[in-house]
């Protein structure tokens, strides 16, 4: 009987794509661990299969590109030279090389592919001989171009029989209702409706067991996409002339097919950062006394239907006094709040559009892309990313992920007369809109969180909700660090519900992520909840514009001086409510150079701020004939009746103790100063 290759081909390219895999892992391993020559023995086994059975499929081009490898690999074995990066990037070229060859058998069946240039290369390297890449990789990036789409899109999958045979089962379990329901309902209907009720019921659960196995047939394995990215960020770090060792475990978790797309790119830059801007050079890291080689670790774990996924690196770690240098140079009009803002709340310039320290473009950075590819990518898939670093010792990216898109965890929520679902991964706290202490600054509503003010929405603003009175819950969500509450009038069930796609009619909507279906099968809209907060922020910025059109007689500005945040928040709140502009400083020498670029009829100032506090701030103020008459108002923290009667021999026209504050006792002064 003659020999049919037909059949075994799917199982050829699946076996020696596995192989390739391992070879990879290998030469990573090896470079790492030069003493370990058992690894050798395994590089060489994986490539010997490949060619064996590329000769037995009848595949010569393979055959002889394995071939061509082994000899390289068998010169290492017998110390004829040592493994240099040049060789590494050689067999990483060969995997390329031989993948690309399997393509061909997939398109027309055969492996045909000009690899002259690549066996003069192998030949001067299996003989201890200086070779350049040069060639290859014009040859190398010419391929990339040809087939970036065809590799990053997975058509087909490796199913187990189990899976197949379970899912046969389920299905024949609902043909067997169905004859059953059939058979009951030919009898009467009337007489036994109970028995037709059990029968309904275990037909829907049948079918929606049936429906989840589909959904995890396009499940596929997290290493699918790890096993490959080891071989590239080797690549990567070669190219930075940059010791790397990557420590990345097998892993067994099943991940959605359009989740796991995504990941491979987010992998990528995530560790192209770490490599960029983490990870030291060898001269650094023997200075400051850690080991030549860089760590980059990817760790993952099951946590109910996420996995959480941890990108870590041991390098320099984030210098967070860079971060506000550039911020407030890419971003002048935030200044005020960047000058105060925490590391963490300095964390979400990072994920900007075009936010980079680096001063110099390098072979990873100056692309014209960064974190913010990262964020949107996570924001697809409905995952969350979350930033810590410490100077000098590394950063860590934890990315929670959901298992699957076609399932949701979330909780069913009302406004007014509609229906939502919000999902859980955005959900940071519940609230009773009651029991919280609420503050209203300039119309708009927060509330204390951790030390942090967080602004507070109506859902119904933005969702042409009917509006009501009822404010039972305040639902606190997050995106990249940063939190809104979001009053709802009711809360009601926590669900795992399966996710279905937007209708035609809705899909223009962006602030929608796709329906589910509640316990009375009616259509539930879930929140796109990034969206949302983006609208909620503007729809304010937009009531303060409207506000401030319809006030137009400002014709008084007020300098509040104080470095609290909150207190230059609330006092800017007080005065704008009240027709002034206000102009904002966290210190003295701040302060005197708003008045170089401002005029101002007023100033507010704190007493104790860094640099140039009150004090010296009132004395070099009234030195200047051009402020000299500008009316001042001392608000300090404590009455010291020695310090009030210093302000006010000095130049203060007023001294307000905070205890004591007001509003009206605040504008009440500066009006009297300014003659209202």
């Amino acid at each position: 009987m003659e020999f049919s290759k037909e059949s075994f081909i799917e199982g050829f390219l699946y076996e020696t794509t596995e192989n390739l895999n391992g070879m990879n892992d290998c030469i990573i391993n090896f470079k790492n661990n030069p003493k370990d020559r058992t690894l050798l023995t395994e590089m060489l086994r994986f490539i010997h299969t490949i060619k064996g059975t590329a000769r037995m499929m009848g595949y010569d081009t393979i055959e002889r590109t394995a071939h061509g490898i082994e000899d390289v690999f068998k010169g290492l074995r017998e110390e004829k030279y040592e493994l240099t990066d040049n060789i590494v990037q050689l067999s990483f070229a060969v995997s390329d090389i031989i993948k690309e060859q399997l393509n061909h058998i997939k398109k027309d069946g055969t492996d045909t592919y000009d690899i002259s240039k690549l066996q003069t290369i192998l030949t001067k390297a299996s003989s201890g001989l200086f070779f350049t890449l040069e060639d290859l990789e014009m040859e190398k990036k010419d391929l990339a171009l040809e087939t970036s789409d065809e590799q990053d899109e997975i058509t087909s999958i490796r199913i187990e029989i189990s899976r197949i045979d379970s899912l046969i089962q389920s299905f024949d379990s609902i043909i067997m209702r169905q004859f059953q329901l059939k058979k009951i309902m030919e009898h009467s209907l009337s007489s036994i409706p109970t028995q037709v009720q059990e029968e309904l019921f275990l037909m829907e659960s049948t079918i929606l067991e049936t429906q989840h196995q589909l959904l995890n047939l396009r499940m596929l394995p997290l290493d699918m996409i790890l096993v490959p990215l080891k071989k590239q960020i080797e690549q990567e770090a070669i190219k930075s002339q940059k010791n790397v060792t990557f420590d990345i475990p097998q892993t067994f978790f099943l991940v959605d097919k359009v989740i796991l797309e995504q990941l491979k790119d987010i992998f990528l830059h995530i560790i192209r950062n770490s490599i960029d801007h983490g990870i030291e050079s060898i001269a650094e890291r023997m200075e400051e006394g850690k080991p030549a080689n860089g760590i980059i670790s990817i760790h993952a774990s099951h946590v109910a239907n996420y996995i959480k996924i941890i990108i870590s690196d041991d390098g320099r770690g984030i210098q967070y006094d860079s971060v506000r240098a550039k911020a407030m140079e890419l971003y002048p009009a935030e200044r005020d709040n960047i000058e105060n803002y925490s590391d963490s709340d300095l964390q979400q310039y990072l994920f900007r559009p075009g936010f980079t320290t680096k001063e110099k473009p390098t072979l990873l950075s100056g692309r014209g892309v960064g974190l913010d590819v990262v964020s949107n990518a996570i924001e697809a898939i409905k995952g969350k990313v979350h930033l810590t670093s410490t100077y000098g010792k590394g950063t860590s990216f934890e990315l929670v992920i959901p298992l699957t898109l076609a399932t949701q965890q979330g909780l069913f929520i009302k406004s007014g007369d509609m229906k939502f679902m919000i999902p859980s991964n955005y959900i940071y706290e519940i609230l009773d809109a009651q029991a919280v202490t609420k503050t209203v600054i300039q119309e708009q509503t927060f509330l204390q969180l951790q030390n942090h003010l967080i602004p507070v929405y109506y859902l119904s603003s933005i969702l042409n909700a009917t509006s009501t009175t009822l404010e039972t819950s305040i639902i606190v969500v997050e995106f990249l660090e940063t939190h809104i509450g979001i009053i709802v009038d009711e809360v009601e069930q926590y669900e795992t519900v399966i996710v279905n796609p937007l209708p035609e009619i809705l899909k223009s909507m962006n602030s929608l992520q796709g329906i589910v279906f509640d316990d009375n099968y009616e259509i539930i809209p879930i929140l796109n909840i990034p969206n949302i907060m983006q609208r909620l922020k503007a729809l304010v910025a937009y009531d303060i514009k409207k506000y401030n059109t319809k006030n137009q007689k400002r014709t008084r500005t007020v300098l509040i001086v104080d470095d609290s945040t909150t207190t230059r928040q609330i006092e800017q709140a007080i005065f704008e409510s009240s027709g002034y502009v206000v102009e904002t400083a966290i210190d003295g020498i701040d302060a005197l150079d708003t008045l170089k670029n401002k005029r101002v009829d007023a100033i507010v100032t704190d007493i104790k701020m860094p640099r140039m506090d009150g004090k010296m701030f009132l004395n070099n103020l009234r030195r200047m004939e051009q402020y000299n008459n500008i009316p001042v108002i001392i608000v300090s923290g404590v009455y010291d009746k020695d310090a009030q009667e210093y302000f006010l021999n000095s130049g203060a026209q007023a001294y307000i103790v905070k205890s004591d504050f007001q509003r009206g006792n605040l504008i009440q002064a500066v009006k009297e100063l300014l003659n209202e």
